[in-house]
């Protein structure tokens, strides 16, 4: 009898271990998960500009059937067409992420619908100089529910954040140039961009955004006007990229259809 309860008793055991560890495993993972999600959640909610190593992070793309679900709501007019698909699930992922879907939200953002405008809210380049998959990151701008404030979301192909920065009482236009492109850093002195940049146009002044690889963040360069230019000015400083002439559009090579 005895040895029948010790039976028992280490079957019991045996059977209690195998339910607990897994549950003990599960429960530490929704723990981790919820308190990575609460700080990215909490980065965004400050009024900084930061720059993450994408080498940490996860990939940041909203399943398909959140896609498919949120972007009619996302992608209101045709001038977003262009934009692949990786893309469009990193910008619904954030949206998810942020709840900029609730109608109740406190700092709701959202795309554009002014046609003339949406082809300038967003632009392609290989920002960081290590972008990933041999796709270009993506910069956008999202306007808020005032439509007098806009944020810039810098990410890469997999939908990794890799800047974001809010611009009170401002809605600016973008667009993107190249590695080697004549702008002013620091001095009103044109140099050679040592990576591809972001142009932003803001209604009273421009800077260029470029990546620090010794930092690991992205710097504003304020971009000088003719007026600010001393008087005897050679023809031809200004700086080699304007927004209006900026291009948005994909290298054909990276259109998907939806």
């Amino acid at each position: 009898m005895e040895e029948q309860k010790k039976n028992g008793n280490t079957k019991k055991k045996i059977l209690l271990t195998l339910v607990i560890i897994p549950v003990a495993v599960i429960a530490g993972w929704f723990i981790y998960h919820a308190g990575k999600k609460s700080g990215e959640s909490e980065a965004l909610g400050d009024n900084v500009a930061y720059a993450t190593d994408v080498a940490i992070d996860e990939h940041g793309l909203a399943a398909m059937e959140d896609y498919e679900y949120w972007k009619g709501a996302t992608f209101r007019i045709s001038e977003y067409d262009n934009i692949p698909v990786n893309y469009k699930r990193a910008i619904v992922k954030i949206f998810m992420d942020n709840k900029y879907y609730e109608r109740d939200g406190k700092d709701q953002y959202h795309l554009t619908s002014i046609k003339d405008r949406a082809p300038k809210i967003y632009a392609f380049g290989n920002f960081t100089g290590r972008s990933q998959e041999g796709k270009p990151d993506m910069a956008f701008l999202l306007e808020k529910q005032d439509f007098q404030s806009s944020a810039l979301f810098v990410i890469s192909s997999l939908g990794d954040i890799l800047y974001w920065k809010e611009y009170s009482s401002d809605l600016p236009i973008i667009n993107a140039f190249k590695k080697g492109s004549k702008i002013f850093i620091d001095t009103p002195t044109l140099e050679p961009s040592p990576l591809d940049g972001i142009i932003i146009q803001f209604k009273y002044n421009k800077d260029a955004l470029v990546y620090n690889s010794q930092l690991k963040t992205f710097e504003p360069y304020h971009q000088y006007t003719k007026e600010e230019l001393e008087a005897d000015t050679e023809e031809g400083d200004e700086p080699d990229v304007e927004p209006e002439e900026a291009t948005t559009q994909q290298p054909d090579s990276l259109k998907t259809a939806e």
